[in-house]
């Protein structure tokens, strides 16, 4: 494709997002949900954006209408669903209830976005930051700095417990919320919301019910 071609989609695309409707609009989130997919399915190097296109139901070219790259298709699958995490996870934080409540509505929170915003919390979990941060290393590391800023959520409301008396003291913060994480985000290589053995609630009861009769101080006495 020449330059002043690509130029002129690019010019189309910037105005699109300006002022496209909301058919414009829906094509694009429905474009960004089939890119997710493909992502997920072959992984985020191995997948092309003719491989998006097919699924799309396009040819490649129509594909810059909407977007500039597959990198931009990949950082769209992702901001919004970590954004919201974070956002929802600092409500959690803030509550005036017991730290025990807090980190169960934390649990709720990582399970059910991973429903909710199904597959783009997938994609994200699945892939190697580190094949992405080249192409964009400023978006790459807020992304970085935003998994830092939930773990550290995590942690302040284990440490609030450990404080509080009701949480084991003699375990580390930070390797219990890495052992949640673990349990938690590895569940994208099995669960499949809709069509997989066990349901959300499911998730929920039995990882809170591990880590709880782990750290809760009454258990371990």
């Amino acid at each position: 494709m020449s330059e002043p071609a690509v130029s002129r989609i690019s010019q189309r695309r910037s105005a699109a997002l300006t002022e496209g409707g909301a058919d414009y609009s829906a094509k694009r989130t429905e474009l960004i949900r089939v890119a997710a997919e493909v992502f997920r399915a072959k992984g985020y190097a191995a997948a092309t954006l003719n491989d998006i296109a097919s699924v799309f139901g396009t040819d490649r070219a129509s594909l810059y209408y909407y977007v500039a790259s597959k990198e931009e298709l990949f950082q769209e699958c992702i901001s919004v669903s970590v954004s919201s995490n974070i956002e929802k996870a600092e409500a959690i934080s803030a509550k005036a209830i017991s730290p025990r409540e807090k980190l169960k509505e934390l649990i709720d929170l990582l399970i059910n976005s991973q429903v909710e915003h199904y597959p783009y919390m997938y994609v994200y979990i699945q892939e190697d930051m580190r094949q992405v941060a080249s192409q964009d290393a400023l978006w790459a590391q807020n992304m970085v700095e935003q998994t830092h800023r939930l773990e550290r959520l995590f942690i302040d409301v284990i440490a609030e417990g450990v404080n509080d008396g009701v949480f084991r003291s003699d375990l580390s913060n930070t390797l219990i919320a890495n052992s949640l994480f673990g349990m938690t985000q590895w569940t994208h290589r099995w669960f499949v919301p809709g069509k997989s053995k066990y349901s959300a609630e499911d998730l929920i009861r039995v990882f809170s019910t591990v880590l709880f009769e782990g750290i809760d101080v009454e258990r371990a006495e």
